[in-house]
């Protein structure tokens, strides 16, 4: 077992930059750490020195890869970044694979209430369970929003006062352009079994759910479209989404501006509202303590999330349009109104959210595991691959989640070590395509 971590990566803008604190820490512990484009990293266990590989969530698609890791001997790692709102234990365990709990040496819970639920559905994972939070906070944190406060200024400046829609339709309006596809993906993901009677009915009940979401959102952006002449609007898609269809319907307006594969931060930040339809982006305002709308006509089909009662909530476009025009024109109203609840509800499900210290927490525990594993961090590290290291052709649709120039990986790179407090610069290796290593200097 060798000094080093490999820390996987899908959606450069959500992220890059948690992976990058915890980075930061782990090469200040003396481990060298692998971090990027996953697909890389997943096309070559056997190719790779042993390490510890650590995945950003434990759904069937990612966990496939852990059995094949182990196999090659590495140790495997997991957190879950798609249960960053979760308050139940359904909610926690949607798409946690079997697979994943089999094969996960050590997974890393963002609170006692998710460390909790995965030991009571998988009691065998009793002793490889550690709370450690969630990295993607840290950077909401008071201290970790100066990451991203020097864009957010730059953002004012070109665009003025705006209202910040976050869209979140990856499945009715998908980067696949094919409902079928988005379908069979997640099937494959575990999103539901195909041949459950149950199991079907409840995954297209979700897909209702946000065609729902979407028209009311939809009624709300035209209203806003056509009475808001105080703010410039902004719309921010998901990375999943296509973002052709907001650029064909609202780029044309003098007073719209679409912003695919953008960082959420800096734009929530600058924004003066943030409005969604129960999006994790939502959460993230609330956590930065920035006013928001959460327009919801129904109960999301199967759980509840953290949102719903960390933001003003409204069922329909005309009440959500009414608070949004009160807040605008005076302040007042829903929207300025419960600051001290929310702040109660995002203290009991994500506690200390405001310290900012779980990317040291999970650097930690990933450092513990190699060490028990037989690694020796510190000194000189050079990648000795066990066979020829070969480039992963990777699907195009996957360009649009990550791409980082080295010039642009380096700058992330020295921002996370400002942040974490790390006096020194590692080494930076150019692996592969969107690929790095870095190394102790």
């Amino acid at each position: 077992m060798e000094p080093i971590a490999y820390l996987t990566v899908e959606v450069k803008h959500r992220d890059l930059d948690p992976r990058l604190l915890i980075a930061s820490h782990l090469v200040k512990a003396g481990i060298s750490v692998v971090v990027g484009q996953q697909w890389a990293i997943f096309s070559n266990a056997a190719a790779l020195p042993p390490g510890i590989v650590l995945f950003k969530t434990v759904n069937e698609i990612q966990a496939q890869n852990m059995p094949n890791f182990r196999s090659h001997g590495h140790l495997t790692a997991a957190t879950d970044e798609e249960v960053l709102q979760c308050i139940d234990d359904k909610c926690f365990m949607v798409a946690f694979s079997q697979i994943a709990a089999e094969s996960c040496d050590l997974f890393l819970a963002q609170s006692a209430a998710h460390k909790d639920a995965i030991e009571r559905w998988y009691p065998a994972m009793a002793g490889r369970v550690e709370v450690a939070g969630n990295s993607r906070i840290d950077l909401l944190s008071p201290t970790g929003r100066a990451s991203f406060a020097a864009e957010a200024e730059d953002l004012k400046r070109e665009y003025g006062p705006f209202v910040l829609f976050n869209t979140n339709f990856g499945s009715i309006n998908s980067i696949w352009r094919d409902l079928n596809k988005v379908v069979q993906i997640a099937a494959i993901a575990g999103a539901f079994k195909p041949g459950d009677e149950a199991s079907t009915a409840e995954f297209y009940s979700l897909l209702k759910w946000e065609k729902r979401n979407f028209d009311e959102l939809l009624a709300l952006l035209d209203w806003t479209v056509q009475e808001v002449t105080s703010h410039r609007i902004v719309i921010r898609p998901h990375p999943g989404e296509l973002a052709e269809f907001w650029e064909d319907r609202y780029g044309k307006h003098p007073r719209v501006t679409v912003v695919p594969r953008s960082n959420p931060h800096p734009w929530i930040m600058a924004s003066d509202l943030v409005i969604h339809t129960g999006c994790t982006t939502g959460l993230e305002a609330a956590l930065m303590d920035k006013p928001s709308i959460n327009l919801m006509p129904s109960d999301h089909p199967t759980i509840d999330r953290i949102v719903n009662w960390a933001n003003p909530t409204f069922k329909t476009a005309i009440e959500a349009a009414s608070a949004l025009k009160n807040f605008l024109d005076n302040g007042q109203g829903p929207v300025s109104e419960n600051k001290e609840k929310y702040a109660a509800v995002l203290e009991k499900y994500l506690p200390g959210y405001r310290s900012g210290d779980a990317a040291k927490v999970i650097a930690d525990r990933i450092r513990d595991a190699l060490v028990r594993g037989g690694a020796t961090p510190g000194g000189v590290h050079t990648m000795r691959y066990r066979k020829k290291f070969w480039s992963q052709v990777r699907p195009a649709v996957t360009l649009d989640k990550f791409v980082v120039s080295r010039e642009e990986f380096t700058e992330s790179v020295a921002l996370a070590h400002r942040l974490t407090g790390n006096p020194r610069l590692p080494k930076i290796h150019t692996l592969d395509e969107s690929l790095f290593m870095l190394t102790p200097a």
